[in-house]
């Protein structure tokens, strides 16, 4: 079955299995949107009148049922989250409309986010470049989260306009509120795969002489943001010991490796792409590539510039 298959069939599934539960007033499309990690495909289910909507990932599903998953575990799978978030849609679309327009009730709920450099969120969003990935302003919709995970929306231009703020307050306020509710928290790599080590039988990274790190936030959500904390890179480099490579596992953290002038920005650059294509979940990606912080020159570079400039040094000796 291929992906054009896949969806014929769903959308038959889906429009079956809610009638045989009497799940009424639904209606169901596929649409491409845009969002951090590129345009995706969605299967958008709307509830009546309502402008709030549900999307699932359609790819996502398409993976699972590649992967053995079976099409009507599949399709319960989204009818019971259908059927749990339509009360949430029906009592929460005004409470959701007031609260996004209002930046007394918007401000403490900002806070800074990571996305890729060429992300189509871009367009229409705030934003500061960082090298090639962009840090941008997402508002925490805190009360209307449920067990399924955050509810989180980036802040636009227009929705900037409509605050009547500009974009050095925008950011400032949302540093403010990362820095005091999702703190810099720096975790041993060993300790972060304990567990795995313990299973596995497997070396400490430290034992080998490999200083490693895990750079995210308190809450590990959108964690990879913590590089443009004011204070990062001084901290990291004394948890460190001095310079280090960071390498983008996902939007939730970054691994820090101490530059002991073993790694070289290639060889990482090539794991960092095969995991990127084989591991992570298209919508965690950050960036193909390593970067490197001077703890010297205490400048922040990929890691890419970092080599050549190396290299250039070397061949002038």
């Amino acid at each position: 079955m291929d992906f054009e298959e896949f969806k014929d069939e769903l959308m038959w599934r889906l429009n079956h299995e809610l009638d045989n539960r009497g799940i009424e007033n639904i209606s169901l499309k596929f649409s491409d949107i845009n969002s951090p990690d590129g345009m995706n495909e969605r299967l958008i289910v709307s509830v009546g009148d309502s402008k709030m909507s549900m999307a699932f990932r359609l790819k996502e599903i398409f993976r699972d049922i590649e992967n053995g998953e079976e099409m009507d575990c599949a399709v319960n799978r989204i009818c019971n989250t259908i059927k749990e978030s339509i009360s949430v849609i029906e009592t929460q679309e005004e409470g959701v409309k007031a609260f996004i327009t209002d930046y007394e009730q918007v401000k403490d709920n900002t806070y800074l986010r990571l996305v890729p450099g060429d992300s189509p969120i871009l367009n229409d969003a705030p934003h500061k470049k960082i090298e090639d990935m962009a840090l941008v302003v997402s508002i925490n919709l805190v009360d209307f989260s449920d067990e399924h995970g955050r509810s989180v929306v980036v802040v636009t231009k227009p929705l900037m306009e409509m605050y009547g703020i500009d974009e050095k307050q925008l950011f400032e306020e949302a540093e403010r509120n990362s820095l005091k509710s999702e703190p810099l928290v720096l975790t041993p790599l060993g300790e972060m795969i304990k567990n795995l080590i313990q299973a596995e039988n497997l070396p400490d990274p430290a034992d080998e002489g490999i200083i490693a790190y895990i750079a995210s936030n308190k809450s590990g959500f959108h964690g990879a943001s913590v590089i443009s904390y004011p204070d990062f890179c001084k901290e990291a480099a004394e948890t460190m010991g001095g310079s280090f490579f960071l390498i983008p596992s996902s939007v939730h953290e970054f691994i820090l490796i101490k530059d002991d002038g073993t790694p070289r920005a290639k060889d990482l650059n090539k794991m960092i792409k095969n995991v990127n294509e084989t591991v992570l979940e298209p919508r965690d990606f950050l960036s193909n590539q390593c970067y490197h912080y001077n703890a010297k020159s205490k400048t922040l570079e990929t890691g890419v510039k970092f080599d050549k400039a190396k290299e250039k040094k070397a061949g002038a000796r």
